[in-house]
């Protein structure tokens, strides 16, 4: 397999809890399914893969991996060749959202999802998902499809920017920030590039509140990139519908860095959506990376995983809540 830059958080812990209802299945049951929504570098793909086939018994069952993103498919088509042509690996472009045709299709006993940004995406200057580089003010992860975070900055309210950046962002400065930027559109100077909008988020805030222990736009870059992904609303169908069509027995793992995705998460894991069938949370509390990992990946430091198991009878199925 061809190497990538990105680095996959909390993979044994992962691959331990999604593997374990596959080793309960007798031998002759027929091959059923993990489910990874979030391909990306295709690092969590890579050890589900690895993990069934260092089992013998194991070596029939088989993943599907999802994304949105045009080139990360591009990308695990050629990392992947080899598990596509043997059949144990099959790779689709899918939001959570129009994933339920492929997940009625076979019997699934593990799901996963990584709501995070891979390395390769953020690290891409063309993306403009990061103000480490300059890029163009796009965000998008399918660039083929909705507005960009410029198209988006020249049309929406005030009022409205203000609110994405205290939701999606936590950001304390939202109205200053949101300000500015309006301020900057009746003006005709709204920024183009990624760099230029980190710039101008910096000289809206206080300047004693520039330089915190993270740069001052992050909280800003964070929530456009929500917002512009449409990740909530996608979120929402992931634990609203996609997870319904998992096998009663069956797990589900889901990695979250924002604590409104987190919560989410918790929510659907203990029931509190009446519209779901029970889940039974396997984390009371969400799994952190321990300080070794954190310190080869710095990005894990904000990462939280909880799962989940699917109870009740094998005649429960998606179509309940229909």
């Amino acid at each position: 397999m061809t190497s990538t830059v990105h680095v996959p958080i909390l993979v044994e812990p992962i691959v331990r809890a999604l593997i374990e209802p596959f080793e309960a299945l007798t031998d002759d049951a027929p091959a059923h399914w993990l489910v990874d929504f979030t391909l990306g570098g295709g690092g969590h793909t890579a050890a589900l893969l690895e993990a069934l086939a260092g089992q013998p018994r194991l070596a029939r069952h088989r993943v599907l991996a999802l994304d949105q993103d045009p080139q990360a498919i591009e990308r695990a088509r050629t990392r992947f060749a080899g598990e596509l042509a043997e059949g144990r690996l099959e790779i689709q472009t899918r939001r959570f959202s129009e994933a339920e045709d492929l997940l009625a299709q076979r019997p699934i006993l593990g799901m996963m999802a990584d709501l995070g940004f891979s390395s390769d995406q953020m690290d891409t200057a063309a993306r403009g998902l990061s103000f480490q580089a300059e890029g163009p003010l796009d965000m998008r992860l399918d660039p083929t499809r909705g507005r960009s975070c410029r198209e988006y900055l020249t049309q929406v309210s005030e009022a409205e920017l203000a609110r994405i950046l205290e939701e999606y962002g936590e950001e304390r400065f939202a109205r200053r920030i949101a300000s500015a930027l309006v301020q900057r559109r009746r003006e005709r100077k709204l920024p183009t590039t990624t760099k230029e909008l980190a710039d101008l988020v910096v000289h809206a805030i206080p300047a004693g509140a520039r330089h915190g222990r993270i740069h001052a736009a992050t909280r800003t870059f964070q929530a456009l990139r929500i917002q512009i992904n449409e990740e909530m609303n996608e979120l929402d169908c992931l634990l609203g519908r996609a997870i319904l069509f998992l096998k009663p027995g069956g797990r589900v793992a889901i990695l979250s860095f924002h604590s409104l995705e987190d919560r989410k998460v918790k929510q659907a894991f203990r029931g509190d959506r009446e519209e779901l069938p029970p889940f039974k949370p396997l984390t009371k509390k969400p799994l952190e990376a321990d300080e070794a990992e954190t310190n080869r990946n710095p990005r894990s430091r904000s990462a939280k995983l909880r799962v989940a198991e699917k109870t009740g009878s094998q005649g429960e199925t998606a179509h309940r809540s229909r």
